[in-house]
């Protein structure tokens, strides 16, 4: 595979892992996260020729920033095949009732907002070439919402109607876009904030990136508009 794949969120749990199985297919890698130093980091890790690999950091809330970052690629590679959004985060620990604006904004820019900024901005090339693989990265939470975490559910949840949307808008243009729902997934953060948990029942972060993996293929293109859960056996 020689495609050219932008993977967001990076420098996070999920990102790097992903950047190695899809570096496995021969693709270039695009990766992006909000520190370039971070990004610097998984230079040594991943051990890709320079010609394969472009590092930018980006605040995907800010247009201005995803422009730059995505004209980055063009301007090097022509554009964007794949998408593969990690970018995110959790937000919670009130009841609703005490959520604030600010809160609840936080929440909607971490979770769904960048989702649609960087989904947006990939689109015309993907849709002009006549081929384009978007995942994006949901939660259980969109659809089993948990307690005490109402803006990180619901901005779950409209990455879910995002995705749904793209793929019914963009069919009949060669793309196909697909979200993946994970529950806990087991990652050093989530082992040390959850200690006396079973971790065999978590899903693993490598089992995520193989899925992405297939569904970036050709043959991964027939599946468009899925909700895939992956909630190991929690």
């Amino acid at each position: 595979m020689e495609r050219i794949v932008l993977i967001t969120g990076a420098t996070g749990e999920l990102g790097p892992v992903v950047a190695q199985v899809m570096a496995e297919t021969g693709a270039r890698l695009a990766l992006s996260g909000r520190r370039q130093e971070s990004l610097d980091e998984l230079v040594g890790a991943l051990a890709l020729p320079e010609e394969r690999l472009l590092l930018k950091a980006a605040d995907l809330t800010d247009s201005g920033q995803v422009a730059a970052l995505v004209q980055a690629i063009e301007s090097r590679w022509g554009g964007v095949d794949i998408l593969l959004n990690c970018a995110g985060g959790w937000m919670g620990g009130k009841p609703l009732a005490e959520v604030s604006d600010e809160d609840w904004e936080r929440a909607m820019n971490i979770n769904l907002v960048s989702a649609f900024k960087i989904n947006r901005a990939v689109l015309s090339h993907m849709a002009e070439q006549g081929w384009g693989r978007i995942v994006n990265v949901g939660s259980r939470a969109a659809e089993a919402p948990g307690v005490r975490q109402v803006g990180y559910n619901v901005s779950k949840a409209g990455v879910v109607a995002l995705t749904r949307s793209i793929a019914a808008e963009y069919r009949r243009r060669g793309v196909a876009a697909n979200v993946i729902l994970p529950s806990v997934i087991d990652t050093p953060p989530n082992r040390a904030s959850m200690p006396d948990a079973d971790y065999s029942r978590w899903v693993k972060p490598r089992d995520i990136a193989e899925m992405m993996r297939f569904l970036c293929s050709e043959a991964g293109g027939s599946v468009n508009g899925a909700v895939i859960a992956m909630y190991g056996q929690m």
